[in-house]
């Protein structure tokens, strides 16, 4: 006897969401990324909704291509597996963050961050 399973595993659909995430931000096509792992769109359609898994090299080649940390894509998962909502960024906060982790100096990174912190108003000065 087989057994189907039919729901999606929430770290499947957590790291597709990351994926998404990413990839609209960086304003790409599902076509042009498909293209650049060797894969077609609806593959990558598959990938973000969590209908399929995506495997170790693949996951290698798309933080290759966004160049983000394997690790990226499970950012904001609880140790149970299940998401944390307060870790989820929005599209323009992981555009910052990515680009504030591609400036070479950390003495600039620094102060950035702390034009942020001084910006913020919830944050504790």
């Amino acid at each position: 006897m087989t057994v189907v399973k039919s729901e999606r595993d929430p770290i499947d659909v957590h790291v597709g969401g990351r994926l998404r995430l990413v990839r609209t931000s960086r304003r790409l096509s599902l076509e042009d990324l498909g293209r650049q792992i060797g894969v077609t769109y609806q593959q990558i359609q598959k990938y973000e909704t969590g209908a399929n898994r995506v495997s170790a090299a693949t996951l290698f080649r798309l933080s290759q291509v966004f160049e983000v940390s394997p690790t990226f894509f499970f950012d904001g998962l609880a140790s149970e597996g299940t998401e944390d909502e307060t870790a989820m960024a929005s599209p323009e906060a992981l555009q910052s963050s990515i680009a504030l982790g591609r400036i070479p100096d950390g003495e600039v990174r620094q102060r950035l961050r702390l034009l942020i912190d001084a910006l913020d108003p919830s944050s504790n000065r």
